[in-house]
């Protein structure tokens, strides 16, 4: 009898860090289970990647997992592999390939397409891996809409029903209405795993900044720096951030005007229906109401004050970097001395 093999690919701003990152630190309890998630890591990014450009193959990356998954100290019947942005690829074909060895099952979580769209402008900015979104205007990444060719769902998943069958596809919506205990616990559910006694919970984590120090952070070159000190730069502007909002009330992250909310969702409603129709017997894929005419709206800009903006950005900037270069040298004088 073949095992299962769960293919989690995204998508995106789905609380995918908090799943791999509960998956990763259950992993001995995952496996008294029956689950294994292999190799260690929080995310399987390099072997996708690596199946892909052609690196490995399908036959070997099985060969691989059955290898593993036989030395586990209990029986394995799931494995279970997660890359987000195996989404964003157009052609799935070589993963389809495993059906050849596993019952492969594929599940794809879905958010509505305008919240999907403000998170992931925010995300870019964050992260700053595509130069190309890393600085743009909201505007300017809105125009460039049509390359997230995944969020049209319909047809996304109608590629993925003709590489591995519909009954092979696990669908999910990313609306707290419809996730059960939260999003981490529907996708345990969705795909078998109901018994998590022993578990450690799961952590929340990646959430986005402000918009203020998001724009900041736009206009800040991270993405030229080494991954290293990128990382010290954005950790530093989460601490600004926190320090900034202090026991304010959370800012709004809604950047879409009525009109245009209104106009995006009008494009993906007719393949919304279809997916609603399709996987769940309904006329509607998400539940939850556009928000209102007059809700606020998200103030991306820096402080207009050039002295506001020395104190409240740039110096704290500057100090985070000052005590990090202050510990990379006390590191090394250390290492020298030992």
């Amino acid at each position: 009898m073949k095992r299962t093999l769960i293919l989690h690919i995204g998508a995106h701003r789905t609380a995918t860090s908090a799943l791999q990152e509960y998956l990763h630190a259950n992993f001995d309890p995952l496996q008294e289970k029956g689950f294994f998630y292999p190799f260690k890591v929080r995310r399987h990014l390099k072997m996708m990647n690596n199946l892909f450009n052609g690196e490995r193959t399908p036959a070997d990356v099985t060969q691989t997992l059955t290898t593993r998954a036989d030395k586990r100290p209990h029986p394995i019947r799931t494995i279970i592999l997660s890359d987000e942005d195996v989404c964003m690829r157009r052609d799935l074909s070589v993963l389809a390939k495993f059906r050849e060895w596993f019952d492969v099952k594929v599940v794809f979580t879905l958010r509505r397409q305008d919240t999907w769209l403000e998170s992931w402008f925010f995300q870019n900015i964050k992260w700053q891996w595509n130069q190309k979104l890393s600085h743009c205007t909201f505007d300017d990444f809105m125009a460039m809409r049509e390359d997230f060719h995944w969020i049209h769902y319909d047809r996304y998943l109608r590629h993925l029903e003709k590489l591995f069958g519909q009954d092979n596809i696990i669908v999910n919506v990313h609306e707290r209405g419809q996730m059960k205990g939260g999003p981490i616990e529907t996708f345990c559910d969705s795909i078998g795993l109901t018994d998590r006694e022993g578990f450690r919970a799961p952590a929340h984590i990646n959430e986005s900044y402000s918009p203020a120090i998001s724009e900041f952070m736009r206009c800040l070159p991270l993405d030229e720096a080494s991954p290293g000190y990128r990382s010290v730069l954005t950790t530093a502007c989460a601490e600004i951030d926190k320090a900034l909002q202090g026991g304010a009330r959370k800012q709004s992250e809604r950047l879409m005007p009525p009109e245009q909310r209104a106009a995006v969702m009008a494009d993906y409603a007719a393949g919304n229906r279809a997916v609603a129709q399709r996987y769940f017997g309904r006329e509607e894929l998400f539940f939850d109401p556009l928000p209102a005419a007059d809700a606020p709206l998200a103030r991306m800009e820096l402080p207009a004050d050039s002295y506001a903006l020395m104190r409240d950005l740039v110096t704290p900037l500057m100090q985070a970097m000052i005590v990090h270069q202050a510990a990379e040298k006390a590191e090394r004088k250390a290492e020298q001395q030992g």
